[in-house]
């Protein structure tokens, strides 16, 4: 039982992803309630953002004590290859960094979704050594404000 709910949620949590506000656009087109919604977060969206920012810094300087900054110590990293879905430890993500060395890293924050104390972010990233990805990554607020990463899972452009 425990597995269905964890499985429920986590769909949930990518869910609420897919009709969020969109962080890189102005208010200009946006309906009245995210116009609203994106005002109001404007803090939470800087927090949240944070920690994807870290895990970007992590990458360029190769930097697994940055990259524990962003993620929970329990985080995953998935991704789909060759039909099948994979998920490992955040620390596998880590250990990467230590083997690719420091490198040029860029991002576009292509959406963030918030709700309540959890977030949902999506971007498009360059890694000067390892290419172009879809990155998206779901977030929760710790009692003292910060947020942390909890899932990452990318798809290679």
């Amino acid at each position: 039982m425990k597995r269905i709910f964890g499985i429920v949620s986590l769909t949930m949590l990518f869910c609420i992803g897919f009709g969020g506000v969109n962080a890189q656009t102005s208010n200009q087109g946006l309906s009245d309630k995210n116009k609203v919604t994106m005002e109001k977060d404007n803090s939470k969206v800087a927090a949240i953002l944070k920690a994807v920012e870290l895990y970007a810094e992590a990458g360029r300087k190769a930097s697994r004590e940055i990259g524990q900054q962003a993620f929970t110590e329990q985080a995953t990293m998935s991704w789909v290859e060759n039909g099948k879905i994979t998920t490992v430890p955040i620390t596998t993500l880590f250990d990467g960094l230590n083997q690719t060395g420091e490198e040029e890293v860029t991002y576009e924050v292509v959406d963030v979704s918030i709700a309540g104390n959890v977030a949902f972010v999506r971007i498009d990233s360059w890694f000067s050594k390892l290419g172009s990805f879809n990155d998206m990554f779901t977030l929760a607020q710790q009692e003292n404000g910060e947020w942390k990463i909890v899932c990452k899972i990318y798809s290679v452009k």
